[in-house]
């Protein structure tokens, strides 16, 4: 009987750190982040939504952009609503500590894929 009950706690204490931790997973993208070598920024808010400047053609000036994203692991879908003109993108996401490297699946302008960037949190 005493085995059981120890069991059922070790379960349940795996079960809340299991939770925790992909909670946290989701919401380390959320925040604003500024590029480590250039001028782009990008915010990730709570709702789903992300707003920001980034450079998207020749001009290489920064252009406001707005809209949706989701998230699946380590893959980031951007449907961009401001500018109109900009398709879907994809990005495979990595967070270390205050760094976030973008590496582009898909999508962007000036952003190859397979290129990537690094972001620094600012908050």
């Amino acid at each position: 009987m005493k085995f059981l009950t120890i069991l059922s706690a070790f379960c349940l204490l795996i079960g809340m750190l299991t939770v925790s931790c992909t909670r946290q997973t989701a919401q380390s993208l959320v925040g604003t982040w500024q590029e480590v070598n250039g001028t782009e920024s990008i915010e990730f808010l709570k709702d789903g939504s992300f707003r920001g400047k980034m450079i998207w053609d020749m001009t290489k000036q920064p252009v406001e952009v707005m809209g949706t994203y989701s998230r699946k692991g380590d893959l980031v879908d951007l449907k961009v609503d401001k500018p109109a003109q900009l398709t879907p993108m994809i990005w495979k996401v990595t967070i270390s500590g205050t760094e976030m490297t973008i590496a582009f699946q898909q999508g962007g302008a000036l952003k190859l894929d397979g290129s990537s960037l690094r972001y620094r949190r600012i908050s």
